[in-house]
């Protein structure tokens, strides 16, 4: 072996160790990624086909183009290093996302050349990707991702004889999303029995993504057929975590039509120029309706203007750099966060770099499975809800949790997972992540993907007393309620007195459960009063009076104890 080699493995075998896998006189440590990456890099470099080396940099979380090329590149060498240091089959593995419903498990010479088609699918080489799968083999993913190929290029036939026998195979995730794609590909070409039948099976399967996709595509075969009813309770059912059965369920026109995104309702297209200005107006409004906030609309301004002239730019052909519209919302709780990512979203579409102005919030819960492996799918579902949108990781810092033994395997693989998938739909994904700075700081520093991604960051500082008074008033109006004037001051001074208590009470949040209260208090004011209430007056109804206000206040501070 010469010294090329002899580095090489010896660099393996750190990278091994780094990933918390102990092999020979190299002990398992806990896992450090990005010094597995470094080791694996290395051996790389020393050893270009050392195809296990290029596993772990996948296991490592580096799924790049080059890293997956490669991996197609010297794909009958995987397992050969790996025996040659004592490392079991199947220890360096990873998930990649095939671009409908399923992460898949990167770990053999078939997978990589069914990952590296998924890579060049998601670049926009569809042919490329149908070569790269001839070397895969029969097995049940590559039949699966050649479906997703003809899915993504509208080739609805061939979708469907890739998947000819899918019902046989072995792994019932991979089951329940070809039939859902079998079942959205039947309903394309009209054969809506097959479809019902196919989109039926897959609405009850293990994929929650897939699941409500087939109840969305069911939905939408039973409105051709003029079965309304039973489409409602399907999109009913897919609406929750799927923003296309939301819009159907608001507009009965929308109907079945060809899309090569997702197998029945299509990647909408950006919005006309008209439309686009419209958003754009609307956005800039909503934004200036917005209390306080001085720097924050600065910012979104620039970064308006900032994407504005780079499409400019680019339509003249100028080069204009790749900019990310990743962000990082940083700053106290109640301070208008949720509020200000769903006035992006609507830029971003007005200005044509996202297809819709959806926004799908989310937090742990939402992300982290119970076990390995259920994290990836988990984490997969959201953002499949969220393509062609903003993905909204409310306390993102919490992915990782801090103290437990060995890391937070758990959070980690979300955050695989996210990183993962925002690089494959990396034009039809945005994500904003919301906490405070110190701990965005440190979530950031957990992975160094992470931090290049989100390298925008826009602070939302809290609010004076003046402007939670001018909040509140506002959500009173929003309730046809009004505050009186002395009612607006004993807000003021309240928070005037608990400033060092605003954040930990949420800020806006605490305003709108101090409003909701003194509405209480008014009504049981009136109702104590004796007035004839058929009778009294509107704006009798609508008045917070000043002793309401004290009241409610005595009532959440209390409570919050």
């Amino acid at each position: 072996m010469n010294t090329s080699a002899l580095q090489a493995v010896h660099a393996f075998r750190a990278g091994v160790a780094a990933l918390g896998i102990g092999i020979g006189e190299f002990e398992s440590s806990p896992p450090d990624s990005a010094l597995a990456r470094r080791a694996f890099d290395a051996a790389t470099a020393a050893d270009p086909g050392m195809a296990d080396a290029w596993l772990g940099r996948a296991a490592a979380g580096e799924h790049t183009a080059e890293v997956l090329a490669a991996l197609h590149r010297t794909a009958d060498a995987i397992g050969a290093a790996a025996r040659r240091v004592g490392l079991p089959p199947g220890a360096l593995s990873s998930t990649f996302a095939t671009g409908l419903y399923v992460d898949y498990p990167l770990r053999d010479a078939a997978t990589a050349h069914v990952a590296y088609a998924a890579r060049l699918l998601a670049d926009g080489a569809p042919d490329e990707a149908e070569r790269v799968l001839d070397a895969a083999g029969p097995a049940p993913i590559a039949r699966y991702q050649r479906a997703v190929v003809a899915a993504r290029t509208r080739r609805w036939p061939d979708a469907l004889a890739a998947l000819d026998g899918h019902a046989d195979w072995d792994d019932a995730v991979l089951v329940a999303a070809a039939a859902t794609i079998a079942g959205s590909a039947a309903a394309q070409l009209g054969r809506f029995a097959e479809a019902a039948r196919l989109l039926t099976l897959a609405a009850e399967g293990p994929v929650p993504g897939a699941a409500a996709a087939a109840r969305y595509c069911h939905a939408l075969v039973l409105r051709e057929q003029g079965d309304e009813e039973r489409a409602r309770v399907l999109l009913e059912r897919a609406a929750p975590s799927y923003p296309p059965a939301e819009a159907a369920l608001r507009d009965p026109s929308h109907r079945l039509v060809l899309d090569p995104q997702d197998g029945c309702a299509a990647a909408p297209d950006a919005p006309a120029a008209g439309a686009g200005e419209e958003l754009l107006a609307a956005a800039a409004d909503e934004l200036a309706r917005q209390v306080g906030l001085r720097e924050v609309k600065e910012q979104v301004a620039r970064l308006r203007t900032t994407m504005q002239l780079a499409r400019v730019r680019a339509d003249r052909g100028l080069s204009s750099g790749s900019r990310s519209l990743h962000l990082a919302f940083t700053g106290p709780p109640g301070t208008g966060k949720t509020t200000v990512a769903r006035i992006v979203a609507r830029m971003y579409c007005g200005l044509g770099l996202l297809a819709t102005d959806t926004v799908v919030e989310c937090s742990r819960r939402d992300l982290v499975g119970q076990y390995l492996g259920a994290t990836a799918q988990k984490t997969s579902a959201v953002i499949d809800s969220a393509l062609d949108g903003v993905l909204f990781i409310d306390e993102a810092y919490t992915l990782v949790q801090e103290g437990l033994t060995g890391g937070d395997a758990f959070g980690q693989e979300a955050i695989d997972t996210l990183l993962a998938r925002m690089e494959n739909d990396r034009d039809r994904l945005v994500v904003i992540v919301a906490g405070y700075d110190a701990e965005i700081d440190r979530f950031l520093g957990t992975n160094e993907g992470l931090a290049s991604r989100f390298a925008r960051r826009i602070r939302f500082p809290g609010y004076s007393p003046g402007e939670l008074a001018e909040i509140g008033a506002a959500l009173a109006r929003s309730r046809d309620a009004v505050l009186t004037g002395d009612a607006a001051e004993v807000l003021e001074t309240c928070c005037a007195g608990i400033a060092d208590r605003l954040d930990r009470l949420g800020n806006g949040r605490f305003v709108r459960n101090v409003i909701e209260a003194a509405e209480e208090e008014r009504e049981l004011r009136l109702v104590d009063s004796g007035l004839d209430l058929a009778g009294v007056d509107e704006a009798v109804l609508m008045r917070i009076e000043a002793a309401d206000m004290a009241r409610a206040l005595d009532g959440v501070l209390g409570a919050a104890v």
